[in-house]
């Protein structure tokens, strides 16, 4: 009797032994999914804060794009077409050294125009006036420059230009020649290291020759004024070497001959 109630109750704790088990796997269940679902929003309201952060960043930085910049007064916009698109103004710069347009004075800083000739005759001279838009004034003055050619020129009372200002206006007096040029048939012009060498190949006495030339540097005449020499006569079938001390700064380029 005893035995029998003995094995009874042995059976009933492990029931309740197996039912606790149970209950403590079911709690330990439930007790798992709530923490992870606290896990999880945290990472959904930092995700929602990164948005709006990134929301707020983009939209200053649009209003930054948005805001109107400070206006500056550019000017005259290079290259600049006037003559009647005959004169090509590529640039208004600065430069320092020899200004060959001011009696060789040095000179920093000083105000230059590059300049082409687009038409198809000769450029006898041209007057330039430049005005900034301080009022600053600048002049020029370019001579002898045949059709497509380029030239530097540079202010010639030597004043200087900050570099920054703008152009307000630009304006030229021209004079042009369909005559002007280095009379090929007549005269036949070489270089080399010892100068500029002109042959008589007609079978004419040449007399009193005006020899009108520039500096040349990196294939551009350099300083607008040109220079000028003579040669007294020149036989038929005589070569002599034209003096062309005054291109201190470059070779010279022979531009035109008069006799």
């Amino acid at each position: 009797m005893s035995d029998r109630q003995s094995g009874h109750g042995r059976k009933k704790n492990r029931l309740w032994i197996l039912l606790i088990v149970v209950i403590v796997v079911l709690l330990g269940i439930v007790i798992a999914i709530n923490q992870g679902g606290h896990e999880q929003e945290p990472s959904t309201e930092q995700t929602d804060e990164n948005e709006t952060v990134d929301d707020v960043q983009t939209a200053e930085t649009n209003e930054e794009e948005t805001e109107p910049s400070e206006e500056t007064d550019t000017g005259l916009e290079f290259p600049y077409l006037l003559d009647d698109d005959k004169i090509q103004i590529d640039s208004l710069f600065q430069y320092s050294g020899i200004n060959m347009d001011a009696q060789n004075e040095e000179c920093e800083d000083v105000a230059s125009l590059q300049l082409k000739n687009n038409s198809d005759q000769y450029l006898e001279k041209a007057e330039i006036s430049v005005e900034l838009t301080d009022g600053t004034a600048f002049s020029f003055e370019v001579e002898d420059i045949p059709a497509g050619k380029s030239v530097m020129a540079f202010d010639t009372a030597n004043t200087a230009y900050d570099g920054k200002t703008g152009v307000a206006l630009i304006d030229a007096t021209t004079t042009y020649s369909s005559d002007a040029g280095l009379k090929e048939t007549d005269v036949k012009i070489t270089s080399d290291d010892n100068g500029v060498q002109l042959e008589n190949i007609s079978s004419d006495v040449l007399a009193n020759l005006k020899i009108k030339y520039h500096c040349v540097m990196d294939d551009m005449y350099f300083g607008g004024i040109s220079s000028e020499t003579e040669v007294a006569g020149l036989a038929a079938g005589e070569t002599t070497t034209v003096d062309t001390s005054e291109s201190i700064l470059g070779d010279a380029e022979v531009v035109s001959i008069t006799y």
